[in-house]
Order: structure tokens, then C-alpha cells, then sequence
């Protein structure tokens, strides 16, 4: 009995820790892929947030290389997460990315596959919005 609540308790928590982007869904089809290269190391996207959908890109990144994300939008804050398989959950980056007096840079701590999410926050979602944005990323 005492096993089955601690397991019940763990995977409350889990659930509670996701919660604030399981109920986002995709607004592509899968992530949009940005093809850098030893040539391309910047990328720029404009793009539209629905309602709570999310937008999602991803890239191949290695340990150590830095990223700067840059996200604009008419009149709402957006969120922006990264992760990667072996991060046991999204970071949330959005005060680096979204605050133009801030040249921040994320340390990618793994080598492999990684997935960048932007969305609006709850509150602005459920008014039935449109948000145009645009998303740049350079990597080193």
C-alpha cells in the first residue's frame, strides 16, 4: 500500500510539472527543422500563434556550442522552451528570448536532436488570440 501512494504521489508530481504545455498543442505538423551548418548558423521564422497552439522547430546542436534566441510579437509575451531527450524536462528560455535588452546565450548541454516550443501564456490564450511573431536563432 505504502509503494502504490508513493507511486501515485510521483506521478502527480510529473503530471503537475507538464502541465503547463501538455495542454498546447502543435500548430505544424511536426517541428519545423532549421538546417544549420558550418554556412548557416542564423535563422529567422515569422510566423502565427492560435489560441494555445504552439509552434515547434528543432535542430541538431552539439555540448557547449551557445545559442541566442530572439522572439518578437506584436502585443503579448510568448514563452519559449528548449529540450532534448536526455533533459528531463523542457527549460524555459523565454526571459532570454524575449527581452531585447538581453543578449543571453543558452549552453546546449547535450550533443543530439533538440526541439525549441514558443507559445502564448494561458491567460492570453484562452481570449481566442492571434499572435504574429517572429523567432531568430544564431548558434556558435
Amino acid at each position: 500500500m505504502k509503494k502504490s501512494l508513493q507511486t501515485l504521489i510521483v506521478l502527480c508530481a510529473c503530471n503537475i510539472s507538464f502541465s503547463a504545455f501538455a495542454n498546447t498543442t502543435s500548430a505544424m505538423e511536426s517541428p519545423l527543422s532549421i538546417p544549420f551548418s558550418q554556412q548557416l548558423q542564423s535563422y529567422q521564422y515569422s510566423g502565427v500563434i492560435n489560441n494555445d497552439a504552439t509552434n515547434d522547430f528543432s535542430f541538431y546542436g552539439h555540448q557547449g556550442q551557445k545559442i541566442t534566441t530572439f522572439v518578437t510579437s506584436d502585443s503579448a509575451k510568448l514563452w519559449v522552451t528548449i529540450k532534448h531527450p536526455q533533459m528531463k524536462q523542457a527549460v524555459d528560455i523565454s526571459a532570454i528570448s524575449t527581452n531585447p535588452n538581453q543578449r543571453d546565450t543558452y549552453t546546449l548541454p547535450f550533443t543530439g536532436q533538440y526541439h525549441i516550443a514558443i507559445g502564448e501564456y494561458p491567460a492570453i490564450s484562452q481570449r481566442n488570440s492571434t499572435q504574429n511573431y517572429n523567432f531568430s536563432i544564431n548558434i556558435k
